[in-house]
Formats: structure tokens, C-alpha cells, sequence
């Protein structure tokens, strides 16, 4: 099966990174998370990727992560001239589908979703979009839920957009879809439509099945805000995402002998640990970012590149300047 990773949305929500940092690109333990999706897809055995993205960050794209997924699928970038929403865009990508169906998946949600069984999933119901799903806690849930149907089992009898909280407990979906190609006709050819808002709160209907798959207990992380990046890089330095973390530091870094390390900390490649720091994990320094002498970092993502200044106290924050983190992540992908 192919699938399409939706990367072209703005980001507003994870300002001042972006836009000069595109969200997708955003390092968790200190590579983009957009890696991270692919490496997803990779474990799924997924043969062919497709990347949509803005147009004009798509040399940006193509030099940070190149022209496959970590495992060596190709993956076709496939840039948008104007945004058209989840929707609108999986309609302009219809040659892509070929007539099969696709896997769909956002660009910025580190996941451990079982896509393997969501695809099988999805072709055991027969329906004609299956969405991934997750227990919550519907007075805290945000998100969009799902509602069993109770006399068809694997499927859906409704999808809301964001409903208002409930008590109880609800299906909330993970952002992972498998849609067939006829469902794309339900979308305008034209102008910006989203899909979980304008195309899903309609199925399923008269000869198009909505499917359910219960995900079970997955970890999911969205890294939309600086916040939930920060919670994202400090889970996955604690060993409890599933992202591939180094267990020494990388490639020439240099951490002075009197500077103290305790805890889950990850330095990435050509960072600088100055005399008498102190970091305490969970946290992640980026590559070739250089802590100052006597500084202390805690519970942190210093970004690549950023430089946190001697004496300098770090707790619970994310520190670093996109421009010189796009810097890093560019001079890297150049070497590789």
C-alpha cells in the first residue's frame, strides 16, 4: 500500500519556529519528526510515500530529508500551490491514489498506532474510509470522536468534529485514515475543503461505509505548540516514545569533565558542554548547540544550533533560534 503524509498547513500554532521552520521539520531527540512519521510508515511496510507540501518550502524539504524514508521506500514530494485543506488536497492527489486505497497520516503526531493492522482493519470491514482511534476521557478530549455502531462491529455510526465535552469514556481519532478512492469524489474539486470537518461528519452514508479501528493503548503525541514539542522531546529522551534514541552522545561533541549529567539527557552531534554545567534529564541539546560555562539545563530541548549563555539558568523550556536550527538541520542532510 502507498500512503500520503499531509505536511501542508501552516503551523501558526508552533510560532516563532515557524515558518521559518516548517512543523514537520521540528526536531524530536534531535532529528524532524516528519523522519520520525516515515520511519511509521516504514514498520507498516508501506512501498511508496507521497509528502505533500507547500510549494514554496519544497527545496527546503526535499534538502533536509532527501528522497526516501530511512529504510529506502521512495518517497515523491508533491507540492501544493495553495492551501486546500486535508481535503482539498487529498483530491488534487488523486492520480497518486491510482485507484487503490491509501494510507493517510499527518506530518507532525509521533504515533506507535499499529498501521498494520489499521490497513488490514480497514479491508476486513470493506469500508470506504476506516479512521484510527483511541480511548479518552471525553471531559478532557479536544479532538474529533468516533461512535460505534453497535450492529456492524469494526464500524462507525458517526463522526463528530470536535464535540463538546462529555463525561464518560469516548473514541478519538488519531488523525490516521485509510480512504478509498471513490471517497475523494465526495470532495469539490475546487477551493479549500478539510476533511475531518467537512467530508467525515458525513459518513457514513447510503453505500459508503465508515470504519473503526480501536488502536488499543498506543502512545500519541501531537507537536503542534511549543509546549507539546517540548513534552515530546522530553518523553522521547525518557525512553517513552517510540523514537530511536542514541544512548552516548553524538558524533564529536565535547562535554567538559567538570560539567555533571544526571538523568536521561541526549546531546546530539558537535553540541558544546562548557566547565561546571549542569544538565538534568529528561532533556535534549541539539546538534552543534554550545551550553555556556555554569549554566543549568533541566528538563529542556535546547534546539540545534542555539546557544545558552554562561550562567544561565533553563528549566522546563524550549531555548533556540529557528534560523540557526534550519542552519544545522540543512548542514547535516549535507553530509549525509
Amino acid at each position: 500500500m502507498k500512503a500520503l503524509v499531509l505536511a501542508g498547513g501552516q503551523g501558526s500554532r508552533l510560532r516563532p519556529l515557524t515558518p521559518t521552520l516548517p512543523k514537520p521539520l521540528a526536531p524530536v531527540a534531535n532529528r524532524p519528526v516528519l523522519v520520525h512519521v516515515l520511519e511509521h510508515l516504514d514498520r507498516a511496510g508501506i512501498e511508496e510515500t507521497g509528502v505533500i507540501v507547500p510549494v514554496a518550502d519544497l527545496t527546503l524539504y526535499q534538502r533536509i530529508t532527501g528522497s526516501g524514508t530511512p529504510a529506502g521506500a521512495p518517497v515523491r514530494w508533491l507540492p501544493e500551490a495553495a492551501a486546500a485543506g486535508t481535503g482539498g488536497c487529498l483530491r488534487q492527489q488523486a492520480a497518486f491514489f491510482a485507484g487503490e486505497p491509501v494510507l493517510v497520516v499527518p506530518a507532525d503526531i509521533v504515533s506507535s498506532a499499529d498501521l498494520t493492522r489499521l490497513i488490514g482493519h480497514h479491508r476486513s470491514v470493506g469500508a470506504a474510509v476506516t479512521v484510527a482511534a483511541v480511548s479518552r476521557d471525553g471531559a478532557l478530549w479536544a479532538g474529533d470522536v468516533l461512535v460505534p455502531d453497535r450492529a456492524r462491529p469494526g464500524t462507525a455510526a458517526g463522526y463528530h468534529f470536535k464535540p463538546a465535552p462529555s463525561s464518560g469514556r469516548l473514541l478519538g481519532s488519531t488523525g490516521a485514515w485509510v480512504v478509498e478512492p471513490d471517497v475523494l469524489n465526495r470532495i469539490p474539486e475546487h477551493g479549500f475543503t478539510d476533511f475531518s470537518s467537512q467530508t467525515l461528519p458525513g459518513l457514513p452514508a447510503p453505500g459508503v461505509p465508515l470504519g473503526l479501528f480501536d488502536a488499543g493503548e498506543i502512545y500519541l503525541r501531537d507537536i503542534g505548540t511549543p509546549a507539546k514539542l517540548l513534552t515530546g522531546n522530553l518523553e522521547a529522551a525518557a525512553g517513552r516514545a517510540p523514537a530511536a534514541v542514541p544512548t552516548s552522545p553524538g558524533a564529536g561533541a565535547e562535554i567538559d569533565p567538570s560539567a555533571h549529567v544526571a538523568g536521561q539527557v541526549l546531546i546530539g552531534e558537535g553540541a558544546r558542554i562548557a566547565a561546571d554545567v549542569r544538565l538534568r534529564g529528561p532533556a535534549v541539546i541539539g546538534p552543534h548547540a554550545v551550553v555556556g560555562a555554569g549554566a543549568h539545563v533541566e528538563s529542556a530541548l535546547v534546539l540545534p544550533g542555539a546557544h545558552v549563555a554562561a550562567g544561565t539558568r533553563v528549566v522546563g523550556e524550549v531555548v533556540g533560534d529557528p534560523v540557526r536550527t534550519r542552519e544545522v538541520l540543512l548542514r547535516l542532510a549535507a553530509r549525509r
